[in-house]
């Protein structure tokens, strides 16, 4: 016999699901529990837009909702645009067992799940305790969603006096935010607390993820390894086994976990996204194309679905060619082509336009065509004012200015990028590995140039000149559309008297380079003497 609580009947309830049976089965069930303010939404968008109206108490959603968001998705987007009340339970339905995360109960993860079919006796069950449990930690995550991480402790430590009966529910969130706050020995004496009465995956891994931060890696790895032949907590330990060969620099078999990772959840975002990341780390382009073109489809209809997201792949590939031969180079970049219409498709230009430049500026250089990049690259910077770069973005300018060896406007996107890096704000240890990565990879390569540009010139100096030109085509081939590079390459080569057909292919390759630059007065006087020098030895 049903009987209907009192207190249900103030209650706001949103229903997300597709199917009008299972609507009108699952309506009848809460008007029977006591609910009377019940508002169906029958997809994503919709209940994107009632949330945008009312605060819901309670959202039962389904997981599969058709074409468009599925209800993990909606739940990150109500997240993302902070429409879910402090006390609001956030219910996933689902046809299919889907593995649940463990941690990230401050942050991430939905109340509670309910598989299908269920019957009026599970609905209860599951609504009264997430309710009373949201009741109980109502002041908790008021605070939480405050930030205020410090005050919501402490309302933890209140609840757990009065309601000892949800006591389970309570550590598990106060253990969280000891993490949040960096008590790591007081979060790792609570799991272990728990762990002492009961064995509960949460409390596993956040012992070891207490570990983690404690530095005690050797004995975090071991429970990790055995965490991951669990199936409850084997996504999430690889995860964090992944971050632990990370810190410790054991790129080989971090990129390794994370790629399990990320084949065991495809849909996942942020797995993939690291997984790209360390396909750059350990130089691998082709493998960052493909997991790219995967983030494609794992963004899709997220809050991960941005335009920035769709240039990451025209990025990834424009790096493919760099060391492709010449047709498939051209198939390569044709291809990038293509997929910039696709862009289009989804955003506006306008949104993005200053990006695209970058990008086909950095097309136009692997076509030889320098001084239609450098147009292209002032164009992006007039596009840019007043618009705050992505991460990705930065980096792909900087790339774009050292092809076109413009080292002062490279250096200058770099330091940007480092000053990002080095903030608070980076917590994903791939995505700093990454781009401090290529910080260094781009260190390197400029001290190379430098270097063989400075050997060059001591060469020269001497009378050396077969040992200059030796060091300057090295030099060039860090920095191929650097002018005075090939100035100086020219220069050498102007001094060999008369030239072999391989000479006389490059003095005619260092032409085009300088032509199409900007000198300045000095440089142009030595580039007239140089060239008619060279003529004559032609």
């Amino acid at each position: 016999m049903s009987v209907k609580n009192p207190c249900y009947q103030t209650k706001k309830i949103l229903l997300v699901e597709d199917y009008d049976q299972v609507i009108a089965y699952t309506k009848s069930m809460l008007v029977l529990l006591g609910f009377t303010q019940i508002v169906v939404a029958k997809h994503a968008d919709a209940a994107l837009l009632a949330c945008r109206k009312t605060y819901f108490d309670l959202i039962l959603c389904d997981y599969n909702l058709g074409q468009g968001r599925d209800g993990y998705q909606l739940f990150e987007a109500l997240k993302a645009e902070a429409l879910l009340k402090a006390d609001c339970s956030f219910i996933v339905i689902s046809g299919e067992r889907h593995r649940q995360d463990v941690y990230g109960m401050v942050e991430f993860l939905p109340d509670d799940y309910l598989l299908k079919p269920f019957n009026y006796a599970e609905l209860k069950r599951r609504i009264d305790r997430a309710i009373e449990v949201k009741h109980v930690l109502r002041q908790a995550y008021q605070l939480i969603a405050e930030e205020n991480y410090a005050d919501a402790l402490q309302a933890c430590d209140v609840a757990m006096q009065e309601h000892p009966k949800y006591q389970t529910y309570v550590r598990r969130l106060k253990g969280e935010l000891l993490m949040k706050l960096g008590l790591y020995h007081s979060a790792g004496q609570l799991y272990q607390d728990v762990l002492s009465v009961r064995e509960l995956p949460w409390a596993k891994l956040g012992l070891v993820i207490a570990k983690f931060n404690l530095e005690q890696e050797a004995e975090a790895e071991l429970m990790l390894s055995e965490l991951a032949q669990q199936a409850e907590t084997k996504i999430e330990a690889m995860d964090w086994l992944s971050r632990l060969y990370l810190k410790q620099n054991k790129l080989d078999s971090a990129l390794e976990m994370v790629r399990k990772v990320a084949e065991a959840s495809p849909k996942n975002y942020q797995r993939q996204h690291r997984l790209a990341h360390l396909a750059v780390v350990n130089n691998q382009p082709e493998l960052a194309v493909r997991v790219h073109a995967r983030l494609l489809d794992a963004a899709r209809y997220s809050i991960y679905d941005t335009a920035d997201n769709m240039l990451n792949y025209a990025r990834a590939l424009v790096q493919v060619p760099q060391r492709q031969p010449a047709r498939e180079k051209q198939l390569t970049l044709a291809k990038v082509c293509s997929f910039m219409k696709e862009v289009k498709k989804r955003f506006n230009p306008d949104s993005y336009i200053q990006d695209q430049r970058v990008i086909e500026a950095r097309i136009d250089l692997l076509q030889g065509n320098k001084e239609l990049a450098v147009q292209k690259l002032q164009q992006s910077e007039e596009l840019s004012l007043g618009k705050a770069p992505s991460p990705s973005g930065l980096l792909d300018r900087a790339r774009a200015y050292f092809e076109a060896g413009d080292l002062a406007k490279s250096d200058h996107y770099m330091k940007e990028l480092n000053s990002r890096t080095d903030s608070s704000e980076w917590y994903d240890s791939a995505v700093v590995l990454m781009y401090r990565s290529e910080q260094q990879k781009y260190s390197d390569q400029r001290d190379l140039m430098v270097d063989s540009n400075n050997a060059g010139m001591e060469a020269y100096r001497r009378g050396h000149y077969s040992e200059a030109i030796r060091y300057f085509r090295q030099a060039q081939k860090t920095m191929p559309a650097n002018a005075n590079i090939a100035l100086n390459l020219l220069q050498a080569i102007s001094q060999k008297g008369r030239l072999d057909d391989e000479l006389i292919g490059l003095s005619h390759h260092c032409i085009d380079i300088i032509d199409k630059a900007s000198l300045l007065t000095e440089q142009q006087q030595r580039y007239q003497k140089v060239k008619h020098n060279i003529r004559q030895s032609l």
